[in-house]
């Protein structure tokens, strides 16, 4: 369908989302152009885009490029400043293999981040879309990456299944331009999210309607159904000692791994406090702290409740340190952490 593919590049060219990185001063930080799009650029971007939202990335994108303006400097950093930093976006394995590929690209590729699949695929913490991605965005090449908004549009121009990934790529793949492969990746990712979306769709300003199975013959798409998020307990144990508390490095961990917490359990099943209290990680003198927290968590719900000790002399514990009230912004903690010592008059 080519003259899909030049009716949808025409109208990126004139329709694309007027937001301040795409305005001629303000253009979206990691795909600003000066002679050539720079590739650390794009994959720090792709990097942190991975389950977060572009309003929230722009933030911490640039305190990234501020701290580490290359990928020799970010090569060089040490991992607990680099959680740091990240703190407050999330999915820090993300920062975690970011770390890691930032170093195996200075000493295996001089510092060039790699242009092939074959290549970029091996990276920690690049998966299909974010190599296809890092092609098409630093490099031009004739290939894309398929996220949600482009698997929603292309899904309903040829009625297939929302879930069936392998018809999706194949379907693309007869509409990828010989050139402008970036800007085409773009306006499918600007047509879902301004007009193709989840719901309001408005098919009659599309510039794919005339293409589009589901605009013509009025089907509904077989969405795949969203599953119900399970629920998991987290019962925290808060030490004191004067104005400080203990909290412990997680080790070796997929989750937050790097990262400081208060001691806890984590349970996939409800259970009483009184058992909670009897399965605390030390023989404390525990007091039930009242009330619970209630968060979301990726794709499951966490109910949080507390527990706290007061101890006459500081416990000493393995990858744990005691930590001074007023010096709690310093360490490098999650947002759930941050949350929880809201909630427990800590911070």
């Amino acid at each position: 369908m080519a003259n899909l593919t030049d009716n949808l590049l025409n109208w990126y060219s004139k329709n694309k989302r007027k937001l301040p990185w795409r305005q001629k001063k303000k253009k979206l930080p990691w795909r600003k152009k000066k002679k050539n799009i720079n590739p650390y650029f794009i994959l720090i971007s792709e990097i942190m885009l991975q389950q977060t939202n572009v309003n929230t990335v722009i933030h911490y994108y640039k305190k990234f490029i501020f701290n580490w303006p290359t990928i020799e400097s970010l090569s060089k950093a040490r991992l607990d400043t680099v959680l740091f930093i990240w703190q407050g976006l999330g999915y820090y394995n993300r920062a975690i293999n970011l770390h890691k590929t930032a170093k195996i690209i200075c000493s295996k590729y001089n510092g060039k981040i790699p242009s092939t699949y074959d290549t970029l695929i091996q990276l920690p913490g690049i998966g299909e879309y974010t190599a296809n991605a890092i092609m098409s965005l630093a490099y031009n090449k004739n290939t894309i990456g398929i996220d949600v908004n482009i698997s929603r549009v292309i899904s309903r121009l040829y009625n297939l299944n929302l879930n069936n990934k392998k018809e999706i790529s194949k379907n693309l793949c007869k509409l990828l331009p010989t050139n402008r492969c970036n800007n085409f990746m773009q306006g499918l990712m600007d047509v879902g999210a301004k007009i193709c979306k989840k719901k309001n769709i408005n098919c009659l300003i599309c510039p794919l309607k005339k293409y589009c199975n589901f605009y013509n013959e009025k089907k509904k798409i077989k969405l795949g159904v969203l599953k119900n998020k399970k629920k998991k307990f987290l019962f925290v144990y808060l030490i004191k000692y004067k104005n400080q508390i203990i909290l412990k490095k997680r080790i070796n961990t997929k989750f937050l791994h790097g990262l400081m917490e208060i001691p806890n359990n984590l349970l996939h099943c409800k259970t009483s406090l009184k058992i909670a209290k009897k399965n605390a990680p030390f023989e404390l003198n525990w007091k039930i702290v009242p009330g619970k927290l209630n968060s979301k968590i990726s794709n499951f719900e966490l109910e949080i409740r507390f527990f706290q000790a007061q101890v006459k002399k500081k416990i000493f514990l393995k990858n744990a340190m005691w930590v001074d009230k007023n010096k709690i912004q310093k360490i490098p903690i999650s947002t759930l952490m941050k949350n929880i010592l809201s909630y427990l008059n800590f911070v």
